[in-house]
């Protein structure tokens, strides 16, 4: 359980000039979400990526008020972490994860992470520095896209964990120098760990230069959802984007 706020735009910019002053209702949501937070940033030129992480609260933590407010890209990942039942509370488990220039950001359960192992090349399990479900299914991605490409290996991995483990959701978002990528993939009967009307769906809104994907719970309902069984594909060189069926 956690929350998830994404974006990519035409300049350099942070978090706070992208959300604006409703970033503070996002964070709020920390107050529930409270086993620390995580950011990357990544420029679609140059493409590095960069992770800043703390195991405090994002309401209370000085690192992330700079990080928010100080540090410019024009793209980067956002995570409010919860710990899953059974999960340590540990900066190796906070979200997003990195491998080379992608990272990766999970919402949902998984149960148990080892399920997901099957579908990983040992050459990455042996990489493999947290204990969490979400850095194993970000890897199971990545297995997948040696043969298929990053984008069919996100579908068809959902695919494979949905039919194959038990599961929350497995929405997640991927950044990419060149892309920013949404799943929103939820078990509809499986509701105990909701804490708002649709906790899983995703919305998303074009404006002002940027594109913006975020969980629920903080307002913005006149966002576009991105409803159970989609995929939002943005390409970061002009913002164009298509939603597909998984």
């Amino acid at each position: 359980m956690c929350r998830l706020l994404a974006y990519a735009s035409t300049e350099p910019s942070t978090f706070e000039s992208v959300i604006g002053s409703t970033l503070d209702d996002f964070v709020q949501l920390s107050q529930e979400h409270k086993h620390g937070w995580g950011v990357t940033t990544c420029d679609s030129v140059g493409g590095a990526q960069e992770l800043q992480r703390d195991l405090a609260p994002a309401f209370e933590s000085e690192l992330f008020s700079k990080v928010a407010s100080k540090t410019s890209s024009d793209g980067a990942l956002l995570h409010l972490r919860l710990a899953s039942k059974g999960l340590t509370v540990d900066i190796s488990n906070n979200h997003p994860f990195i491998h080379g220039d992608i990272s990766f950001m999970h919402n949902g359960t998984i149960r148990p992470p080892a399920s997901v192992e099957p579908l990983i090349d040992a050459d990455l399990i042996s990489e493999l520095a947290s204990t969490t479900d979400s850095e194993r299914y970000f890897f199971a991605i990545l297995t997948a896209a040696k043969s298929e490409g990053l984008i069919n290996a996100i579908a068809s991995t959902v695919k494979k964990i949905a039919s194959t483990c038990d599961y929350s959701a497995i929405n997640s978002i991927t950044l990419t120098p060149d892309f920013l990528i949404a799943v929103c993939q939820f078990n509809e009967l499986e509701q105990s760990e909701w804490t708002v009307p649709h906790h899983y769906e995703l919305r998303f809104t074009k404006e002002d230069g940027a594109i913006k994907i975020a969980s629920t719970g903080w307002g913005h309902d006149d966002w576009t959802p991105l409803t159970n069984g989609k995929m939002l594909v943005v390409n970061r060189a002009d913002l164009s984007y298509k939603i597909l069926d998984i």
